[in-house]
């Protein structure tokens, strides 16, 4: 009934109200998703830079291309 009269007021049928509420939800889900690999790659990030304390990903880099 919810719907219907939604529907009514929007001017929409049932069924675009339906694909719209879908969308806003695909797109919190997603945005909890993105948080959490982020927070994720952080955790992992952080530990990274105490294993490897000192080296330089850039100049590494640098090196190995002028070693070719």
């Amino acid at each position: 009934m919810e719907l219907k009269m939604e529907a009514a007021k929007k001017r929409k049928s049932i069924a675009q109200i339906m694909r719209e509420r879908m969308v806003i939800e695909k797109c919190e889900s997603k945005k909890e998703e993105t948080a959490k690999l982020m927070k994720d790659m952080d955790r992992f990030a952080k530990k990274m830079a105490r294993v490897t304390k000192g080296a330089s990903f850039s100049k590494a880099l640098i090196e190995m291309r002028y070693e070719q």
